[in-house]
């Protein structure tokens, strides 16, 4: 019998990606279009002085994007101030490639290359998790990761880059679940030129490999099978030699050893300081009294604390072995190593981790109410954050 469907049920079409993943690109697309078309309206409202132009994409390309864009545009340099030699150079020479070939500004090229990184990451996310659980799993997976709690959804909003790194590692650990260890060489490559933290991954996947090995054959065939070794190779050699031709080429112009990993501060300077410091200094000023703190400190600290909670949960969640091993040891490392360095956005670098889908396990699936509140605190704590820091120029000391 032929079911006539309801023409008043709205419907979207299938485009071969998750309806879920697609509502979420258009509600960062639509927020990221309006923010930059009103501060373009409203050219006195802006706290940044060095935009290249009053236009909207300009908007979205200042805080840590600006540095991308003096990449894309000028290039690597010894006396270039400020910090360059920290950034990684995929986003700004894919800038540069659309730039040249289409003739797009650079800030736009920066958009363009944010809501591309924005769609793949939020599908690549949804495809692991459902590998790894269920569809309906996946769903609110990538809705906790793009209503951040962390305050830090404006990642969506502006031209960063950080979306393609999520694309990149959520991909590459994908293949590597699968048995597909050259492709998730291939990806991590990508990973590896993104973000610093896409170096994490390589030890990682040596040691995955590894332990799969011992558990499926033994000590002995791990040793001496050629198969082992060829995995490892597949998976690890070509982003190792990635990762050490852009370390050697950075540290050259920098004049700084390891330049892309200690260089956190202005060209030429150094900074590293060991991960419970940069805690310790954290919690110390929380317990000042609130008079002494300003809005970016208080947002550090809820941040800070909500990390901890968060690895707590998902270490738990592993205990009970509901969580692969892998994605908790990656995200561990990967929250740490911004809190080696000078640079304090802390929820920036956890949202592009595994440690947002920690809600997936403590939010019960008969309570979808609690799922569509913390999704909705999530997009409202990001427009806060991006009014505080963006419009009415507050003095927060908070680096995005």
């Amino acid at each position: 019998m032929k079911t006539i469907a309801d023409p008043r049920r709205f419907s979207i079409p299938n485009f071969g990606i998750p309806r879920t993943v697609l509502v979420l690109w258009v509600l960062h697309l639509v927020i990221s279009l309006g923010l930059g078309f009103y501060l373009q309206a409203n050219p006195e409202l802006p706290e940044a002085p060095w935009f290249f132009a009053p236009d909207w994409a300009s908007n979205l390309a200042h805080w840590d994007v600006l540095w991308e864009t003096r990449i894309a545009d000028q290039g690597y340099g010894p006396d270039f101030s400020p910090q360059t030699s920290a950034k990684f150079p995929l986003a700004a020479l894919s800038a540069r490639l659309l730039h040249q070939t289409f003739g797009f500004s650079l800030q736009v090229a920066l958009f363009i290359i944010n809501k591309l990184g924005t769609l793949l990451g939020f599908w690549a996310l949804w495809c692991l998790v459902k590998r790894l659980y269920d569809p309906f799993t996946a769903n609110r997976a990538v809705t906790y990761v793009a209503c951040s709690l962390f305050g830090t959804s404006f990642i969506y909003w502006m031209s960063y880059p950080d979306p393609l790194f999520l694309a990149w590692w959520v991909l590459a650990f994908e293949a590597l679940f699968t048995g597909r260890p050259y492709r998730a060489g291939l990806w991590a490559t990508l990973a590896v030129w993104t973000r610093p933290q896409g170096a994490l991954l390589l030890p990682v996947f040596a040691l995955s490999i590894l332990i799969e090995s011992l558990r499926t054959h033994g000590l002995k065939w791990a040793l001496f099978n050629r198969a082992f070794f060829k995995h490892v190779l597949s998976a690890c050699l070509i982003p190792s030699l990635a990762l050490i031709a852009w370390v050697i080429r950075v540290s050259d112009v920098t004049q700084i050893p390891f330049s892309p990993y200690v260089a956190q501060q202005d060209v030429r300077q150094t900074g590293l300081i060991w991960p419970w410091q940069r805690i310790f200094e954290r919690f110390q000023e929380i317990w000042k009294f609130p008079q002494q703190l300003n809005i970016g400190k208080w947002l550090e600290g809820y941040q800070l604390a909500l990390l901890i909670i968060l690895l707590i949960v998902l270490g738990v969640v592993w205990w009970r072995r509901q969580l692969r091993w892998e994605l908790l040891v990656f995200t561990i490392l990967s929250v740490f190593l911004p809190l080696m360095t000078a640079l304090i956005a802390i929820g920036r670098f956890a949202t592009m981790t595994f440690l947002p889908l920690a809600f997936i396990y403590i939010v019960p699936t008969n309570r979808r109410w609690i799922d569509y509140l913390l999704w909705f605190t999530g997009i409202i704590l990001g427009l806060l954050v991006f009014v505080a820091l963006n419009i009415y120029s507050m003095q927060v000391t908070y680096v995005p």
